[in-house]
């Protein structure tokens, strides 16, 4: 697998936007819960890789399967398990509220915790499927696409597909580490428009798909373009 550079590496400012897409290879842990309190007591144990699939992961992948909940813990919840209180209080907040995936594990179990102390008996699964811990590894590859202003940076933000809006503004701040995403650094950095910076760091892809993601960017790069930002 080729490792993607940083976005900022070479001359400072960088002179370039270099476009990467992705792809996941799942790998199944043969772990499966069958009611909210089996959910609640594997994820007291279940490597982090497997929460960060199952919440951060899961933007990916609603491009295929588009589900009205961010992540995969509340679309099981909602869907086979059928308690739709406990799957709106597992989406509510994004793991980029965070300081690490440990105190977004902690989180949701105390949501678990809390709506099963609530309960006369546990939910669990009648008719339809268990869920099934998985854990992923990403697959960067450069796309071959650049920009070196905005205007070019708002033509290949039309381009590109859905992996690389992921790539760059979410997987660069969840598993990557850096405070924002690839597209404000490049802004702010190479750009010099701190401003426009600020509003891309303001979109939330746990509210917008990854094709909202695009979509506001691009209408922020349009009206930075026409003097409006």
């Amino acid at each position: 697998m080729e490792s993607a550079p940083e976005v900022t590496q070479g001359a400072f400012p960088p002179r370039r936007f270099e476009f990467w897409g992705c792809s996941e290879i799942r790998e199944s842990l043969g772990i499966t819960a069958e009611s909210e309190r089996h959910l609640m007591e594997r994820l007291e144990t279940v490597p982090p890789e497997s929460i960060y699939y199952h919440t951060v992961r899961a933007l990916l992948r609603r491009q295929v399967v588009p589900t009205p909940y961010p992540d995969d813990f509340a679309s099981w919840v909602a869907t086979e398990v059928r308690d739709p209180v406990l799957a709106e209080r597992l989406a509510l907040s994004s793991p980029f509220d965070f300081a690490d995936t440990e105190a977004f594990r902690e989180h949701l179990l105390g949501i678990l915790d809390d709506h099963l102390s609530r309960l006369p008996f546990t939910p669990a699964v009648v008719q339809g499927s268990p869920f099934y811990f998985l854990r992923g590894h990403l697959a960067a590859v450069p796309l071959g696409v650049e920009a070196v202003d905005l205007a070019g940076l708002g033509r290949s933000l039309s381009e590109v597909d859905d992996s690389s809006i992921y790539y760059h503004a979410v997987e660069a701040i969840g598993r990557l580490g850096r405070v924002r995403s690839d597209f404000a650094t490049w802004v702010d950095d190479g750009l010099a428009l701190p401003g426009l910076a600020v509003r891309m760091d303001e979109i939330d892809p746990f509210v917008a798909s990854l094709g909202g993601v695009r979509q506001q960017l691009l209408t922020l790069v349009r009206e930075a373009l026409e003097g409006r930002s």
